[in-house]
């Protein structure tokens, strides 16, 4: 027997009207949970962002007051309303109050915050994450971590609130002006004013006492941009721009002249170099010479001020070697040395690397290097007495590849902003020295390699001739750590690395690793040997001018025989900036 269903009932299955409603009725519930989720995720978003912000700020504050760091980041809270507890070693400390971690990690509505001090090294060569490193020595740096609670409006009825978490790095900026070449110790007038004249194209017949005084002198460099700046109508410009400018030589002169800090007996050098250069038009940039990249987008009115230095003799005379461009400097004249018969000289100037000239104020990794140079030197000696004083020619080639300097480490003082030490890393250039040709027209293309061959040393017509070469390198190069204390930096005190096995006599080694090969004519055999004899002491009298000619002509465009001189002019530590 079949179960009847009530007509009532039956109706009631089939009748399909207000269906729409009783579905929505039904997933409303559904609805507002998604619609609550939402909300709730969204405030969360807000919520991170806002930690994140406020961790930012607050390892500002810390690394702009490093000694009092955790007090100093308890009071940014507190001044921002932020519940937030900043762990210490004696409990937590909110705002000022010191109160038991049990009793405020209980009520479960505040955040906890973690310092940690240490040392940023913003160095391109080391990974992003590794650039911090937590320490108590010398901090400059401050990371800090939050932890807190999220709030949830509707999401807390299904699950706990999620924690969030947020961390920021900030450290002061911090520059070091440095440079990297050659301080001229002891000068011969005679030998500077042939070289500055080649390269002038005129004649400069400046003192040695002139040369002293540009060499004892420093120019501030922030000084002298701004009095260039205003003599070439270039105060709204950035620093970048000042840099690529074209400038002349007589441009640059008068602006040292006028710099603040000149001594007169600099600045009437300067006049006398400024009147023989008046028509001298051609230009350089002094982003050849200088590199300023963490100031290039700023402005002279809107920067603050900072310190370096660059010695005015150096500057002179790499400007005058940039105006030049990568044309050979020859000298056939005035470089009369005592027991030397005649002198021919050629030097070739590479152009500087490319955003790494010899002076820079820079952070932490940042290279400066010298440019690679040549040098040929023809000497006649007289004369080999054993050939009735015939005259013996010395051909020599030296190369000097780029000398570095990078900054390691700066540690900012605790007393003043413009104070600190600084570490550098240094390498001198590889150096090559020959006794032999060269052929001429390579010594400017430092792409290809020069090659040098077997000289005649003597040629006694009918009697005898002589030849030779010698070659040494010094590529036992390391790394050298040089320490600059704030004093070291005040007097900008010169340090020196050079090669391992540096040549304390360049042309007396050369002369006792010569190949000879003696071809007697019509004199009798056995005398080889004492043409070798003679041949080697005769050069070695003339190995002391020929070496003092090497010295002042390198010098003079920056560089040294297997040494680099390294001077650290300035520190500036900056406000403190997010760094990570």
């Amino acid at each position: 027997m079949m179960l009847r269903v009530p007509k009532a009932v039956s109706k009631l299955i089939s009748d399909r009207s207000a269906n729409t409603a009783t579905l929505f009725a039904l997933f409303m519930p559904i609805m507002i949970g998604c619609l609550a989720l939402g909300v709730d995720y969204g405030n969360l978003t807000l919520q991170q962002r806002k930690l994140q912000k406020t961790a930012d700020l607050a390892s500002i504050i810390a690394a702009a007051d490093i000694k009092n760091a955790e007090k100093a980041v308890a009071q940014f809270f507190a001044l921002n309303n932020e519940k937030i507890a900043v762990e210490t070693s004696n409990g937590l400390l909110l705002g000022n109050d010191l109160i038991p971690r049990e009793e405020y990690v209980a009520d479960a509505k505040g955040g906890i915050a973690h310092l940690i001090l240490g040392r940023y090294y913003p160095d391109p060569s080391i990974d992003t994450n590794m650039r911090f490193v937590a320490m108590n020595t010398s901090p400059d740096a401050a990371k800090v971590m939050i932890r807190k609670e999220g709030d949830l409006y509707f999401g807390k009825m299904f699950s706990s609130a999620p924690e969030l978490s947020a961390e920021g790095t900030s450290s002061a900026e911090k520059l070091a002006g440095f440079s990297v070449g050659s301080r001229l110790a002891s000068l011969d007038g005679g030998i500077l004013n042939s070289l500055l004249g080649a390269m002038l194209g005129t004649t400069v017949s400046l003192k040695v006492m002139d040369y002293e005084a540009l060499l004892d002198a420093d120019v501030n460099v922030l000084s002298f941009i701004n009095v260039l700046a205003t003599r070439l109508n270039l105060t709204a410009l950035t620093y970048d721009e000042i840099l690529s400018t074209d400038l002349t030589l007589p441009q640059l002169l008068s602006s040292m002249r006028l710099t603040s800090g000149v001594p007169p007996t600099v600045q009437t050098v300067l006049r006398t170099l400024e009147t023989i250069t008046s028509k001298d038009n051609r230009t350089f940039k002094l982003e050849q010479l200088l590199n300023l990249d963490p100031k290039g987008p700023l402005t002279i009115a809107t920067d603050a001020p900072w310190d370096m230095k660059i010695g005015a003799l150096e500057m002179v005379t790499a400007a005058v070697a940039l105006s030049n461009g990568t044309n050979q400097i020859s000298i056939n004249t005035g470089l009369n040395l005592p027991g030397l018969a005649g002198v021919k000289l050629n030097i070739a100037i590479g152009e500087p690397p490319v955003g790494t000239p010899s002076h820079a104020l820079a952070p932490i990794g940042t290279a400066v290097r010298t440019a690679q140079t040549r040098l040929t030197l023809e000497v006649s000696v007289d004369g080999l007495q054993l050939l009735a004083g015939t005259k013996i020619r010395l051909p020599l080639y030296v190369e000097v590849a780029h000398a570095e300097a990078r900054i390691a480490d700066i540690q900012c003082s605790n007393s003043s902003k413009n104070s600190g030490t600084v570490a550098i890393d240094a390498v001198p250039g590889v150096l090559e020295l020959a006794v032999g040709d060269v052929n001429p027209s390579v010594l400017s293309n430092f792409s290809d390699d020069a090659r040098v061959t077997k000289a005649e040393l003597v040629n006694a017509i009918g009697l005898v001739k002589i030849s030779g070469m010698a070659h040494t390198e010094a590529k036992n190069l390391s790394i050298s750590r040089l320490n600059f204390s704030s004093s070291d930096i005040s007097q900008a005190r010169v340090k020196s690395v050079s090669t391992k096995d540096i040549l304390s006599s360049t042309t007396s080694t050369l002369i006792n690793n010569l190949d000879l090969d003696v071809k007697v004519l019509t004199l009798s055999l056995g005398l080889e040997p004492l043409l070798k004899a003679a041949l080697s002491a005769t050069l070695a009298n003339v190995t002391a001018p020929i070496d003092t000619l090497l010295y002042n002509v390198l010098a003079l465009v920056g560089v040294k025989v297997g040494e680099a001189d390294i001077r650290v002019t300035g520190v500036s530590c900056q406000r403190p900036v997010l760094v990570q």
